[in-house]
C-alpha cells in the first residue's frame, strides 16, 4: 500500500462530535480531549474538529466552551456539525437550515460536516442545502476513510465499566488492525475510481477509545508514509472540486460517491466489517 504512491500520500485528520462523544460517566471529556490534543501537537497534525453545539450545552457550557478554547489555542480549526446532530433525511429544508445556523453559536466556521454524512436524500433537498451553504460561505467536509470507531467505542466503554481488562486490551489491538486495513481498503478504492490516490480525509470521533490509541493511529499513517495536511489543503485536490451531484440516503464515504458519479464498478464486499465479538459485546444472547 506504499511503494510508488508513498511520496504523494497526504491525509487530513478530522474529529467529529466535539466537545465529547459519549457518556460522561464513562470518561472525563477534559481528559479525553487533552490526550487527543497532546498527540496532535506531538505529531504536528493540523486537525479540524466538528462541533455539536447541543453537546457543548449538555456536558456543561463552561466545560464544553473550555474544551473548544483548548482546540483553538492549539491552532486547530473548528467546523460545524449542526446544533443537535439530527438525521437530515427526516427534516425539511427549513429545519436543516435552522440546525446549521444554530450550530454556529456565534462562530464562523469554514466547513460543515453533515450528521451521518447525509447530504440530502432527494435532489431538491440536496441542491437547496448546497445553495444555502454556499450562501453562508461554507464548504462541505468530505471524508474518505472511516473505521466505525463508534461501534468499537460502545463496546470499549462497556468493557471499561466491567473492569474487563483482557477484552479492552484485545479490542484496542483489533481496532488498530482494523484501522490499518480500512486505510488500505479506501486507498485502493479511491485509486481504482480516480486513477490515483487523492488526499485522504480520515473521520474519527471525540471519544475515549480514540483518545487511548490516538498515538498509534497517527503512527499507522506515518508508517504508511502519509503526510498530515489541513482539510482545506486536502480538499483543494481536483477530486473534491468537482461538483457533488450524487444523491443518496446513506452516508457513504466519498470513494463510493465518486464511483457512483463515474459509473465505476467496485466490490463493496471487499470492505470488512468490525469483528462480530466486538459488535455483540454486552448484548443479551438470543
Amino acid at each position: 500500500s506504499i511503494g510508488i504512491f508513498a511520496q504523494d500520500r497526504t491525509v487530513a485528520i478530522t474529529v467529529d462530535d466535539l466537545p465529547y462523544a459519549g457518556d460522561q460517566a464513562a470518561a472525563s471529556p477534559a481528559a479525553v480531549n487533552a490526550k487527543l490534543l497532546a498527540a496532535f501537537s506531538a505529531h504536528h497534525v493540523p486537525v479540524t474538529g466538528f462541533v455539536i453545539q447541543k453537546r457543548v450545552e449538555e456536558i456543561g457550557t463552561a466545560l464544553g466552551t473550555s474544551i473548544l478554547k483548548d482546540w483553538i489555542a492549539a491552532g486547530l480549526d473548528l467546523g460545524n456539525h449542526t446544533y443537535s446532530h439530527p438525521d437530515i433525511n427526516d427534516l425539511t429544508v427549513e429545519q436543516i437550515e435552522d440546525e446549521i445556523v444554530r450550530g454556529e453559536a456565534g462562530r464562523k466556521p469554514t466547513f460543515l460536516r453533515f450528521p451521518f454524512n447525509h447530504t440530502g436524500d432527494t435532489k431538491a433537498k440536496h441542491d437547496a442545502i448546497a445553495a444555502f451553504l454556499a450562501g453562508r460561505g461554507y464548504k462541505v467536509a468530505t471524508c474518505t476513510i472511516d473505521t466505525s470507531d463508534y461501534e468499537f467505542n460502545n463496546a470499549y466503554l462497556k468493557m471499561l465499566a466491567k473492569g474487563d481488562d483482557a477484552s479492552s486490551q484485545k479490542l484496542r489491538t483489533e481496532y488498530l488492525a482494523y484501522t490499518s486495513a480500512e486505510i488500505d481498503y479506501y486507498a485502493g478504492l479511491n485509486r481504482k475510481v480516480l486513477g490515483y490516490e487523492p488526499p485522504e480525509v480520515m473521520l474519527l470521533h471525540d471519544n475515549r477509545l480514540n483518545s487511548d490509541v490516538i498515538e498509534q493511529i497517527l503512527t499507522i499513517f506515518e508508517e504508511k508514509q502519509y503526510k498530515f495536511v489541513t482539510l482545506e489543503t486536502a480538499q483543494s485536490d481536483a477530486a473534491y472540486r468537482a461538483p457533488d451531484t450524487f444523491i443518496t440516503k446513506s452516508g457513504q464515504m466519498w470513494g463510493y460517491r465518486w464511483a457512483g458519479e463515474r459509473n465505476v464498478k467496485y466490490d463493496g464486499r471487499l470492505e470488512t466489517d468490525p469483528p462480530e465479538w466486538i459488535l455483540n459485546y454486552g448484548k443479551p444472547k438470543p
